[in-house]
């Protein structure tokens, strides 16, 4: 059974890898233009889908990445990973709706024991931000102002790409109530914006102008995970999670050229610079009322009014302070009937997620509205014929933005579909 393990392990980072060198080319949120492009993250299909947070959910049935202190929990060895597929359906006043799809690789994760229950390595490579929008413009040129001679012009304003994150995370149980976990974590990648130029004219030639800003930095995480099994609460199971992320700064290089037809150009030498990333705060407690059912609540905090970067960004002054610190709430539960049944019936062995989240963005194109996102989240653990392996069904139903001020709403359905690999490697078998 291992084989197959091992070859799905391999198509699954072969598939994340290529959606890294190649780009995202879909079209999406138009505010994903803005500053290093839109926040993303995955730390797990199970948190994903009980509104996003789970900082102090340990990691017994996922390799979740949340909090490196709750990987002491490590039993099996696991892979998980997946993708994802956005509908998107954008407003705005005066404006016909923009209704766009777009599907890519999320994430995958890796985990497993040094000493069961005490000490457990983790991998990942998830999303860290994202750049996928498109905007299309329509104006004339005056060739000729004697004749009034015009001839139509389309500009497109398009940008892909994103910062992606490649993490190692260790925890190690001190005693039976707390853990501690550390992530070493390597954020890379390019942001692409193109200008392109169109002319309804074949006296004229169509360009295009490319800003390739390419970077990479290490950010270290230090996460405390604290879980009584019989707390205070009476024999109901709590916990409490914390996480935090140092500032760390990303280096780099920008790249400006020029596509005509067939030959293209680069205007200038490269420039190389840095930006610097903020501190983030994560925290969240987990409360099991009953052995089915579980409960968590998460907050998530980011200070990106600290932030600075050599390169000009979309949405940022350097001589204004535009920006506003992220902060994002959520709260979930699962009920996981088989917790106690694990020969019980197919539909007692699922495990089903709710989950509801709050976001308020750290950058917009006008400093006088924030840009929010409110959202549920739904999901389904389905078992299957392999023992300890899942396949997981993931929605994420909400609106951001706002028509306001000549500003955009989106409204999104995001479908994830995961698979949970798990097993247990490394026994020794008895001889005789």
């Amino acid at each position: 059974m291992r084989r197959p393990f091992v070859t799905i392990l391999i198509l699954m980072l072969w598939g994340c890898t290529v959606d890294t060198m190649a780009q995202s080319l879909s079209d999406g949120s138009i505010y994903s233009r803005f500053g290093l492009g839109q926040r993303e993250s995955f730390v797990s299909s199970q948190s994903q889908a009980m509104g996003g947070g789970g900082f102090a959910l340990g990691s017994f049935r996922y390799a979740n990445l949340a909090n490196p202190a709750g990987l002491s929990d490590q039993f099996f060895t696991r892979v998980n990973g997946g993708m994802v597929i956005d509908r998107l359906i954008a407003s705005e006043d005066g404006v016909d709706d923009s209704k766009l799809t777009s599907g890519q690789f999320n994430a995958v994760h890796g985990s497993f024991p040094i000493l069961s229950r005490k000490l457990g390595v983790a991998l990942g490579f998830s999303p860290f931000t994202r750049m996928n929008y498109r905007v299309d413009q329509s104006s004339v040129l005056v060739v000729d102002p004697e004749s009034g001679t015009q001839a139509p012009i389309v500009t497109s304003y398009k940008g892909n790409g994103g910062l992606h994150k490649l993490s190692a995370s260790a925890g190690l149980a001190l005693n039976e109530k707390l853990s501690i976990g550390a992530t070493a974590a390597y954020i890379f990648g390019i942001l692409e914006d193109t200008q392109r130029t169109t002319f309804d004219d074949i006296n004229f030639t169509d360009s295009n102008v490319v800003t390739s800003t390419r970077l990479g930095g290490f950010s270290p995480t230090l996460g405390i995970r604290f879980s009584d099994q019989s707390s205070f609460l009476g024999e109901r199971p709590f916990g409490a999670g914390l996480a935090v992320t140092i500032p760390t700064s990303l280096t780099g290089a920008r790249t400006l050229s020029l596509d005509r037809s067939a030959t293209s150009d680069t205007l200038r030498a490269a420039e190389s610079g840095s930006v610097d990333l903020p501190i983030q705060v994560v925290a969240g407690v987990m409360y099991r009322p009953t052995p089915s059912l579980t409960v968590v609540a998460d907050v998530q905090f980011e200070d990106w009014t600290s932030f600075s970067s050599d390169f000009p960004l979309p949405g940022i002054n350097d001589n204004v302070n535009t920006l506003e610190n992220r902060s994002r709430l959520s709260a979930g539960l699962e009920f996981w009937p088989g917790s106690r049944q694990p020969f019980g019936s197919y539909f007692v062995r699922m495990a089903y997620r709710a989950g509801i989240y709050t976001d308020a963005s750290y950058v917009s194109p006008d400093p006088s509205e924030r840009i929010r996102s409110v959202g549920v989240t739904a999901g389904l653990s389905i078992p299957t014929a392999i023992p300890g392996t899942t396949i997981d069904l993931n929605i994420d139903v909400g609106r951001r933005g706002t028509t306001s001020n000549g500003l955009v709403e989106d409204r999104y359905f995001r479908f994830g579909l995961n698979i949970n690999f798990g097993e247990r490697w490394f026994d020794r078998i008895p001889l005789g």
